[in-house]
């Protein structure tokens, strides 16, 4: 069996370099697959050529590094894609702001081959860099939903996820390259995935860590990423549903998110900083969503957070 892990990094060298040693440390299931580590530097200065040319000193495993200088998470997705789909049986997605538990990979293939599933994704587990703000610490504010291990679900992200390639081939095409920089196009991805029928389950003990900078760990930072993903799912959901009716229902529930959260901050703040954050976040992510109905686009992804 050959697996290839697919990073994308852009200007984070200490993030790629805390990650490639995350996988040194990975352990593998017998009898071993045949592992290869690709990195796709969307950095046109080539700020992850360093890290990865040190890591073939100490790397066990053959590191593939790639330019794509195309600016564009989309874009250095399917240039990963593209190095990969020939070579290997399976791809695994991980972020250069994350650390793979020892036991990710061999967890994502055990319930792959338990479950005969066409992709398997896992948890993503928040850690600060620096000590948050303790209404942030206490309110799990940077927490994910998670599921029984082998329940099928119906969207997966890049930041932890295995996929069958023989499925990414027969898909009609990748990851939408309009959405650059707007963040999302692993949603739009994975729902046209599991539209065409391809099996995603999840696995509850491949568990990755989000190390995250103290640049996220602040309001209005949760409040920009809740509109941007307003905008971007309404870019998603506009294109997929154009007809006028359709349009109006998700301004509706545009509308509704909006309505909701302003109605239920007063009371939420009465509860403390964490529950106001929260209807703050809906009401944010309402509003986005009819702004993206409008056609406005939030680029998110040219700031950048973490190093």
């Amino acid at each position: 069996m050959r697996v290839d892990i697919c990073v994308v990094s852009y200007r984070r060298p200490q993030g790629l370099q805390r990650l490639l040693g995350g996988l040194q440390g990975l352990r593998l299931p017998a009898p071993a697959p045949e592992l290869r580590v690709v990195v796709v530097d969307n950095d046109a200065a080539e700020s992850a050529r360093p890290v990865c040319e040190a890591a073939a000193d100490w790397l066990s495993h053959p590191l593939v590094y790639l330019l794509e200088k195309r600016r564009g998470i989309p874009q250095a997705r399917n240039t990963a894609l593209a190095a990969s789909l020939s070579h290997a049986d399976f791809i695994a997605f991980i972020d250069d702001d994350e650390v793979p538990e020892p036991d990710w990979l061999c967890e994502l293939l055990r319930v792959q081959a338990s479950r005969g599933a066409d992709a398997v994704a896992g948890p993503c587990l928040p850690a600060f860099e620096e000590p948050p703000p303790e209404w942030i610490a206490r309110g799990g504010l940077f927490e994910r939903p998670r599921h029984t291990t082998g329940a099928r679900i119906e969207y997966a992200y890049t930041h932890n996820v295995l996929v069958a390639t023989p499925v990414l081939a027969a898909m009609d095409r990748w990851f939408d390259e309009r959405m650059a920089l707007t963040g999302s196009s692993d949603t739009e991805f994975f729902e046209r995935f599991a539209r065409r029928g391809h099996r995603i389950v999840w696995a509850d003990t491949a568990r990755v860590v989000e190390w995250i900078p103290p640049s996220r760990a602040r309001l209005d930072w949760l409040l920009r990423r809740a509109f941007r993903i307003g905008t971007s799912t309404a870019f998603i959901d506009r294109h997929r549903m154009p007809r006028p009716r359709s349009l109006l229902r998700l301004l509706g529930h545009g509308l509704w998110c909006l309505t909701k959260g302003g109605l239920l901050l007063p009371v939420a703040a009465l509860r403390g900083r964490a529950p106001a954050a929260r209807a703050l976040r809906l009401a944010f992510y309402g509003a986005g969503r009819i702004a993206g109905l409008l056609g406005v686009r939030f680029h998110e992804y040219r700031t950048l957070h973490g190093r």
